[in-house]
């Protein structure tokens, strides 16, 4: 039991937070350039682009490290933080889906 705690604490932190740090700055601080292939003039609202990128990827990172906590305090079973984890790697893919479709500028 001890060695799970060990991975769950060493996910939530060297996956959780460097995610959560990510967002923040791609979403705040428009550090957009972090994006990969990323390209301003392909977007009508890149700010905004920017900010739901961000923010979906801030998510990702906080449901992470919540779910490590979560196991870490006996909140949570191994499968049910497993479960969570795996579900907020989605987040950011329909981020992407939803920008790519609503707000891509026409060619």
């Amino acid at each position: 039991m001890e060695d799970s705690l060990l991975v769950a604490a060493i996910v939530g932190l060297f996956c959780g937070i460097p995610l959560m740090v990510l967002g923040y700055l791609v979403g705040i601080k428009q550090k957009r350039n972090l994006l990969s292939s990323w390209d301003d003039m392909s977007y009508s609202d890149p700010k905004l682009v920017g900010f739901i990128m961000g923010t979906s990827v801030f998510i990702t990172g906080l449901l992470i490290l919540l779910a490590s906590v979560a196991f870490i305090l006996n909140i949570l079973s191994m499968l049910q933080a497993l479960l969570v984890m795996s579900s907020s790697v989605v987040i950011p893919l329909f981020a992407a889906l939803y920008v790519n479709v609503k707000h891509t500028r026409p060619s």
